[in-house]
């Protein structure tokens, strides 16, 4: 049989027309039967309704009320038994996340998630107060809907966040709206009737006596809360904070982790930084003790940190390399050295710094400069090329390899400053000693190249500092060229001793050393040649009394023999005013910046020297003989007695001394332009 039918349950009505005895023993089997298939409380209260309709004839009717109350007491005491094992299981459930969910804002969402459905709310949300702006914000959401109550920021000063914080204490309010105790705020306010909640539970999240959130339910008509209610949701929030300080500790410690495992790395590499700092000093002061030179290391700086290592003299010149220079990465070519404005700049920064200094000319090289010094004088400097950057210790490294370039450097550079003291001292002995004295400064020039069975010439260049000394730039590797010869300066003037088969080859040779370093102009006598050094002295004297006719002419820039000028040097006294000797002989046909009258001066400079023939003269100048006859009648007209033997020796000098001068040589473009015409031209063409 059913135990429905066997209970009486399926049919509460069939009681209506049945004798009152019969009807109450129907409602006494149904009483149980109501208990036992778990029925609702309004079905017990149907069944009190019929209890009540029956006689009171029926012995038993109060018995029956009293049992059905009963039976309705223990429904409800079963309906809360049934309440708590569900708050139980919850609150067991949410424990169970706290040891498996790592994510705490799942945990958080999981909270918010049973709460809501425990209580039987409409919404769930959790608040969490940010230390940083002192306000709460929500984390995790239930049933929300409106954006702006999801993204709700409330101030620590109102709303029930404020209540609560302030109380720690749950709050309850069947009537948001029109409760007044806490102070409302019109925006807070407009997202709570936007999500239309009337009724609000909220109870706080304690980190010991801080409040760090709230955990809300609302619901969106007016209702009361329990205390069990607020007791099960507190003990939600107590897991919620547990899960906030959880998730805190874990950073912490993932933090510490982190920090850990990052010291120990950093150890770690500074122990290796330290072995290799430690393995470099060793092999540079091998390298110190054993005598190294610059390419050596170079050679050992690339090989310890990589890239190219180049080294710079104090002219910035390159002098040593090591290393293969590293590829751009954008382009995947050699990457370019920087421009020697950048370079200059750097190592000027790196003495004043007293450190090696970082340049990137391509944006993506690495390039590291360090200045050689030897006290506040800059010797030459360092540079690495790296594709990436160097390491402190790596950098330490490499400046103290500059630290070696500058013993190298300045060692190097003692050697020659005594090899060009070692020069001038010759120079001045072979220029000035007497004779008993030479066999001993022969030898020694012999050492450097001369070899004084061949004729030797003396070279004077003209300076414009009488107590210059030799141009620190000129050292042996700088003068290569000047091999077989002995330099010195005297008195200002640069001197060159050299064999007469050496000569040419240096004089080529010289614009390009003295372009670069002895920064004068190119001017100066090379004297005839002499068999012996004995002959030196009196050829530097002859050379030194030309030099004056020279700066008479005011330094033409070009070398000239001894040859050209001994006649005047022998002629002219050497306190020579050559302006006005020239005015005096010349007259009025002396006139320098006048382009016509240096054409005269020249074509009948050109005609003295031709043996006064016109034809010889015309060819010489590239000009048709009616233009040299027209110019030589005008010099008769500036200089009439300029043909007669008393006078034309006077005037020939004259006009040889106004050519050595140089003022012609710009005649020569236009003289060059008109002969391309003579060919063409008539025979009485051309005027001159």
């Amino acid at each position: 049989m059913d135990k429905n039918h066997f209970f009486g349950v399926d049919d509460l009505g069939s009681t209506a027309g049945r004798p009152p005895a019969r009807a109450a023993r129907m409602l006494w089997r149904r009483i149980v039967g109501l208990l036992h298939v778990d029925a609702g409380k309004e079905e017990f209260a149907r069944l009190l309704e019929h209890a009540r309709k029956l006689p009171a004839k029926v012995s038993d009717r109060e018995d029956l009320i009293h049992c059905i109350e009963l039976a309705l007491t223990v429904k409800e005491r079963i309906e809360l038994h049934q309440e708590r094992e569900r708050g139980l299981l919850a609150v067991l459930e949410t424990a169970q996340d706290l040891t498996a969910i790592t994510d705490p804002d799942h945990i958080l969402e999981a909270i918010v998630q049973r709460a809501r459905k425990l209580l039987g709310s409409d919404v769930g949300y959790l608040s969490i107060h940010d230390t940083e702006r002192n306000d709460f914000y929500v984390r995790a959401t239930d049933g929300a809907f409106s954006e702006n109550f999801i993204h709700i920021r409330v101030p620590r000063d109102v709303g029930i966040c404020n209540f609560v914080a302030r109380h720690r204490m749950p709050y309850a309010s069947s009537d948001y709206g029109v409760d007044g105790r806490f102070p409302h705020d019109i925006g807070i306010d407009s997202a709570v009737v936007e999500e239309h909640i009337v009724s609000i539970l909220g109870v706080p999240l304690l980190a010991g006596a801080s409040v760090i959130g709230v955990l809300f339910v609302g619901d969106r008509y007016v209702r009361s809360y329990t205390p069990w209610e607020k007791h099960i949701l507190s003990i939600l929030a107590a897991h919620a904070s547990v899960a906030l300080n959880n998730a805190r500790l874990f950073e912490q410690t993932q933090t510490a982790l982190r920090q850990a495992s990052d010291t120990n790395l950093e150890l770690a590499r500074r122990t290796a930084d330290a072995d290799r700092a430690a393995q470099a000093h060793e092999r540079l002061t091998a390298l110190a003790a054993r005598g190294g030179n610059l390419s050596d290391i170079c050679d050992m700086a690339a090989s310890m940190l990589g890239g190219r290592v180049t080294a710079y003299d104090g002219g910035e010149r390159e002098i040593a390399c090591a290393g293969e220079p590293p590829q751009n990465p954008t382009t995947d070519t050699e990457a370019i050295d920087p421009d020697e404005g950048a370079l200059h700049r750097a190592l000027h920064e790196s003495r004043i710094a007293g450190r090696s200094i970082e340049v990137r000319p391509d944006g993506r090289i690495r390039y590291r400069v360090a200045a050689a010094t030897s006290g506040s004088s800059l010797l030459g400097g360092l540079t690495i090329r790296t594709a990436a950057p160097l390491r402190d210790a790596d950098i330490r490294t490499f400046e103290r390899t500059a630290v070696l370039a500058s013993v190298v450097l300045l060692s190097r550079e003692q050697r020659e400053s005594a090899g060009r003291q070692a020069l001038s001292a010759l120079v001045h002995e072979l220029i000035g000693l007497p004779q008993d004295l030479m066999i001993k400064s022969g030898r020694l020039a012999m050492r450097h190249g001369l070899d004084p069975a061949l004729p030797i010439q003396l070279i004077l260049l003209a300076g414009t500092d009488a107590g210059a000394g030799l141009p620190t730039e000129w050292t042996p590797r700088t003068t290569a060229g000047l091999a077989h010869a002995i330099f010195g300066v005297v008195r200002g003037s640069l001197v060159i001793l050299a064999n007469s088969r050496h000569v040419p080859g240096i004089v080529r040779q010289l614009p390009g050393f003295l372009g670069n370093t002895w920064h004068q102009a190119l001017t100066g006598v090379i004297s005839d040649p002499v068999p012996a050094f004995s002959q030196v002295n009196a050829a530097y004297h002859r050379v030194l009394q030309c030099l004056r006719i020279v700066q008479a002419l005011n330094y033409p820039q070009r070398l000239f023999q001894e040859a050209e000028l001994a006649l005047y040097a022998l002629l002219l006294d050497r306190e020579l005013d050559l302006d006005t000797y020239l005015r005096a002989t010349l007259g009025t046909l002396y006139s320098p910046r006048d382009r016509r009258k240096c054409r005269l001066a020249r074509t009948a400079l050109t005609w003295l020297d031709s043996a006064r023939r016109p034809a010889a003269t015309a060819r010489t100048l590239g000009i048709h003989p009616n233009t040299v006859h027209q110019r030589l009648a005008t010099v008769d007209a500036l200089l009439p007695d300029w043909r007669h033997h008393p006078r034309v020796l006077d005037v020939h000098i004259a006009l040889r001394l106004w050519g050595l001068a140089g003022h012609w040589e710009t005649q020569d473009a236009c003289d060059s332009s008109q002969a391309s015409t003579v060919a063409a031209a008539s025979s009485g063409g051309n005027t001159g």
